[in-house]
C-alpha cells in the first residue's frame, strides 16, 4: 500500500473511531418530537450525554428552538437567546462539558414544559476515581429504543468504514 493508500486508511479508521464514540439524541424519543406533550424532564433523566454527543430537534411549524441561558430558561424570558433555530429539523452538537438550555419560544409553550437542559461530562473518568470494579458474567439486557438505534448505526458505520479501506486497498 502506498503512504497516500495508508494515510486516507488511517484517517478513515479515525472518523469513525470519533463516530462511534458518540451518540445522536433524538430528543423527546421514542416519539421523537419537540412539543408540549412530552416530559423532557423525565426523557433527559436516564441518559448521559458527553462531548461529542448531538441532540436532533423535530419538530412542525408551530414550534423553534431556542438556546438560552440558565436564567432565561428558568424564566422562559425570550429577550436574548444564544441562539434561534427554526425549519423542523435542528441538530445541536454538544461539543464541549458544562449545562446546556433549551426552550420554544412558541407563546405559553416554555412554560407550559417544552424546555430542555442537558448537562454534558467528561467521556474521562475523574484521576483521583477508584478503578472499575469487575463486571459481573450476567448478560446486559438487549437494546431497545435509542440504544437499539444507535447500535444498528454504529454497525452500519463500521460497515461503511471497512469497505471504503477494503476499497482503497484493492485500488
Amino acid at each position: 500500500m502506498t503512504p497516500l493508500k495508508a494515510l486516507v486508511a488511517l484517517m478513515a479508521m479515525a472518523a469513525v473511531f470519533e463516530m462511534v464514540l458518540s451518540t445522536n439524541y433524538t430528543v423527546g424519543a421514542p416519539d421523537g418530537l419537540w412539543d408540549t406533550s412530552t416530559d423532557y424532564t423525565k426523557w433527559v433523566s436516564d441518559k448521559t450525554f458527553h462531548p461529542g454527543d448531538n441532540l436532533l430537534f423535530s419538530y412542525s411549524s408551530v414550534h423553534d428552538v431556542w438556546e438560552v441561558t440558565s436564567e432565561d430558561y428558568d424564566t422562559c424570558l425570550k429577550e436574548s437567546p444564544l441562539e434561534k433555530y427554526s425549519g423542523g429539523s435542528t441538530l445541536i452538537a454538544l461539543t464541549e462539558t458544562g449545562s446546556r438550555f433549551f426552550f420554544c419560544s412558541t407563546l405559553t409553550h416554555c412554560s407550559e414544559g417544552q424546555k430542555l437542559e442537558v448537562s454534558v461530562v467528561s467521556s474521562e473518568p475523574p484521576s483521583d476515581s477508584p478503578p472499575p470494579l469487575p463486571s459481573s458474567r450476567s448478560s446486559p439486557p438487549p437494546p431497545s429504543g435509542d440504544s437499539l438505534a444507535m447500535n444498528i448505526q454504529i454497525s452500519e458505520m463500521i460497515a461503511l468504514a471497512f469497505g471504503a479501506i477494503l476499497m482503497m486497498i484493492v485500488i
